[in-house]
């Protein structure tokens, strides 16, 4: 079974600039929680099919190879596992006027089935919250300190 986390907040930039923050993969341990590693695997590594190898520590170690399966610019970002442990991020930036952003993100996962994946389960669900938090406010915080 897909769980599904959504999450927006504003942030006082432009929309090129909070787009191409999100967008610059070498950056991102910056501000999304729990992100242990990531690594291109191809050498484009902006825009539809650029490929990552990515781990993320919240309460288990969780590994992917994600691809970015939708880019437009300034407006959407979404990148699909396409092995590991199942994962689709969609990342919608709308221009606000006078210098503001909205980033709103979707994100769907489902962990294993069985005991394992029930295990994982329980260490992950209590995390989400504190994931989410996180994240925010350091996306905010370092774009708008920038």
């Amino acid at each position: 079974m897909s769980s599904v986390v959504e999450h927006s907040v504003e942030i006082d930039a432009p929309v090129r600039e909070v787009f191409d923050y999100v967008d610059d993969f070498s950056r991102i341990k910056e501000w999304m929680y729990g992100l242990h590693t990531i690594e291109p695997v191809t050498e484009q590594t902006r825009g539809v099919g650029a490929t990552y190898d990515g781990v993320m520590k919240v309460g288990v170690h969780l590994s992917s190879r994600i691809q970015c399966t939708a880019w437009e610019r300034d407006r959407l970002i979404e990148i699909s596992s396409v092995k590991g442990v199942h994962n689709v991020q969609r990342w919608y930036f709308t221009d606000l006027g006078g210098d503001r952003t909205r980033v709103e993100a979707w994100i769907s996962y489902r962990l294993p089935g069985g005991p394992a994946g029930r295990a994982m389960a329980a260490a992950v669900r209590p995390l989400i919250g504190v994931a989410i938090k996180h994240t925010s406010e350091h996306l905010v915080r370092n774009i708008e300190r920038r």
